[in-house]
């Protein structure tokens, strides 16, 4: 039995079973040619057996990889081989989780002298799941994070029963580094390539269970981070501005992020929060408005590829859920709770980003 909550998520699945009921299970993806995967693959191959000169590794060029391991000392050079020097085994430092090299250790001191590790989770994510106050669920209980040590990368929880969770707001500056692919659809381009991202966590919001109103907030001092990963984007031709009007555009974009950050995971078979959504009213790159879709981890692992790759649908199904849903002006369960007419601003974009015109009522 599920009980569906109010999130564009939960609603699209209960409005479209055949969904959940009727597609394959998940499929695992990894990206292969990502530098920080390849990096830890080609450690614990060497691990086993070293490297002649001349292997291949997949698809990839290795020489330099192996070069690079030699300088760090890692590897060591001898007679046209490549062998393993270091004392540890290299598995043991490689998260099944994420790409990331630093993560944060979660500690639980609900018990004291009887301090215990739970869990880790990598440093970009800490800042919008392990802030202090932040509440955190594991294995089914929650913890309150009592203080978040970001030199030492630990963080200090507490058992605690509270009927709200945490949702922290990430004020993101990206920039495109390099267009891979791009295709056109009138007034729209649908493009992938690799982006920097800056992102600083700024606020937290308590948010009830069932109703999901917010009930509190609070501010989080943590120092930005940078990501290089992939992206997938939707761009809309500059003359929108003129035609639709600057706020009602950026309104629309807000709304049509929202629908997207819940619809687009559905078809990666990814979890909403492996893929963040980013509107910007005036791209770096462009100039032009712009939705980013890119992968939360560094170099990527394919999602926002697999976006590109299905933006028709994606949008196709966002309009759907959309223009479904029974409300008038937008809601938690389509665009966001609001009431300026966001609903029908990001119908339009909609629209315009599978090839129609403007269209305004």
């Amino acid at each position: 039995v599920m009980v569906g909550s109010s999130t564009p998520l939960d609603q699209y699945v209960i409005a479209h079973p055949e969904y959940f009921f009727d597609r394959s299970p998940e499929t695992a993806r990894i990206n292969p040619d990502n530098l920080i995967i390849l990096v830890d693959h080609l450690k614990c191959a060497a691990y086993e057996l070293p490297f002649r000169e001349g292997d291949t590794f997949g698809r990839a060029e290795i020489t330099e990889v192996l070069e690079f391991l030699t300088e760090e000392q890692v590897l060591h050079y001898s007679r046209g081989k490549w062998f393993w020097m270091n004392d540890s085994f290299p598995a043991h430092n490689i998260s099944l989780r994420s790409a990331s090299q630093e993560n944060v250790v979660i500690i639980d001191i609900s018990e004291r002298g009887n301090e215990r590790v739970i869990g880790e989770m990598d440093r970009f994510s800490s800042m919008t799941l392990l802030h202090e106050e932040a509440i955190y669920l594991h294995q089914g209980t929650q913890y309150q994070v009592e203080k978040l040590d970001y030199e030492e990368k630990k963080a200090y929880v507490r058992e605690v029963q509270v009927d709200y969770y945490t949702d922290a707001n990430l004020a993101v500056q990206l920039k495109v580094l390099e267009q891979d692919q791009t295709r056109r659809h009138g007034q729209s381009a649908f493009a992938y390539g690799e982006v920097s991202v800056h992102a600083m966590a700024t606020i937290f919001k308590k948010i009830k269970f069932e109703t999901h109103e917010n009930i509190g907030s609070g501010p989080i001092h943590l120092p930005e981070e940078e990501l290089h990963t992939n992206a997938a984007w939707i761009g809309f031709s500059d003359s929108l501005l003129e035609e639709i009007g600057t706020e009602d555009v950026e309104r629309g974009l807000v709304g049509l992020a929202h629908v997207l950050q819940h619809v687009a995971p559905l078809f990666v078979m990814c979890d909403p929060l492996d893929l963040h959504v980013i509107p910007q009213r005036k791209a770096v790159h462009s100039q032009e408005p712009t939705i980013f879709l890119y992968d939360r981890y560094p170099g990527g692992i394919g999602l926002s590829e697999q976006v590109y790759k299905e933006m028709e649908t994606i949008l196709a199904q966002a309009e759907r859920l959309i223009s479904s849903c029974p409300c008038t002006s937008g809601c938690p369960s389509c665009v966001g709770a609001t009431d300026d007419g966001s609903k029908e601003l990001a119908m339009t974009l909609l629209r315009i980003a599978q090839g129609g015109s403007v269209h305004v009522s």
